[in-house]
């Protein structure tokens, strides 16, 4: 029977090329070799080095003790409000440490300061994988500052290996972003402006895990 709709012939042709698959026009070409060459660097100090370069504050220390001790100095020196954290076994170590913050998702409009965890770390360029397994999609767009704690057995080497990351786990989470140093563009005049559509401070503290296992 004739097509009646032009709708129904797109489609047609659209299912007719989906069917016909055309050879590879360059046989020799290897695309699972990485581009980018190895490092000899400890992934540890790379990613510090890579985030530091992007903007971000790197600490790195070696329990969540000394994460949340830290933290406390941190609190004291910038005399910080309106701290929320919605990730219940993070929030759990802040009420443990005695750090007044919220852990109601109500209160992320007003909060001023961000703690969640993280997926993974890109080594590669120091970027910070979050998704929605650890906090709503606003937490890190929201907060002039945002904390993270990262272990180093999060650490992948680059994108290839965050996305295989996802896949082990089955379900692709529904929001995935990444985060390279603080937020910041030059889109208007050229001038560089931070905090644009994020945090205007971004703090990592990695916790060296390695020698834990």
């Amino acid at each position: 029977m004739e097509d009646s709709t032009t709708k129904e012939k797109v489609l047609k042709k659209i299912r007719a090329s989906l069917l016909s698959k055309s050879p590879n026009p360059f046989p020799q070409l290897e695309i699972e070799t990485s581009v980018f060459a190895e490092s000899t660097e400890d992934p540890v100090v790379e990613f510090g080095n890579q985030l530091t370069a992007a903007g971000g504050k790197f600490f790195l220390v070696e329990n969540e003790l000394e994460f949340a001790s830290g933290l406390v100095d941190l609190g004291m020196q910038h005399l910080w409000k309106n701290i929320v954290c919605i990730e219940e076994g993070l929030s759990n170590l802040l009420y443990e440490c005695e750090l007044p913050h919220s852990c109601l998702v109500e209160d992320i409009a007003e909060m001023n300061v961000a703690i969640s965890g993280c997926e993974c770390a890109i080594i590669r360029s120091g970027t910070i994988v979050l998704s929605s397994r650890q906090q709503t999609r606003t937490v890190p767009a929201y907060a002039p500052v945002h904390i993270v704690l990262v272990k180093a057995s999060q650490l992948v080497p680059d994108m290839k290996t965050m996305f295989a990351h996802f896949k082990k786990q089955g379900k692709m989470p529904s929001a995935i972003s990444l985060v390279t140093g603080p937020s910041k563009t030059a889109d208007i005049g050229g001038v560089t402006v931070t905090g644009a559509h994020g945090p205007k401070q971004l703090y990592v503290f990695l916790i060296d895990d390695r020698n834990h296992e």
